[in-house]
């Protein structure tokens, strides 16, 4: 049975070992750091996502309005069709702009925890 080296356990113990950080990423840590808050802009979202989904509402609502009010029975008949798929399709939006404001409220409890950790030992903005 083969003994390992003790050259091949020194090589083993330091692959574990994390490298030195070198000067250039640490002005470069530094640089990102300062930018921290930066970040919140986009996590909190600038525009106001329920206001949003009302528009994108109101002009669903004003389309199909104006479809049924088209003269030709065909064209109604076609146009009901479509309007079941738009409404079903505004439901699918509206779903999906919930789930995207609760995934920005959790973004921005983490956001918030990062930062104030980093705080502790470095000077975030």
């Amino acid at each position: 049975m083969n003994t390992p080296n003790l050259r091949f356990i020194l090589e083993t113990m330091l692959e574990d070992q994390p490298r030195p950080v070198s000067k250039e990423e640490k002005k470069q840590f530094i640089s990102e750091l300062e930018k921290f808050s930066e970040l919140g802009h986009s996590i909190y979202g600038r525009t106001d996502l329920e206001q949003t989904v009302n528009r994108v509402k109101h002009i669903v609502d004003k389309a199909a309005q104006i479809m049924q009010e088209k003269d030709d029975e065909h064209k109604i008949v076609g146009f009901k069709k479509v309007n079941k798929r738009l409404f079903e399709d505004y439901r699918d939006f509206e779903q999906a702009a919930r789930e995207l404001k609760e995934a920005q409220q959790r973004m921005s409890l983490c956001y918030e925890q990062i930062g104030n950790h980093l705080n502790t030992y470095f000077n975030v903005q």
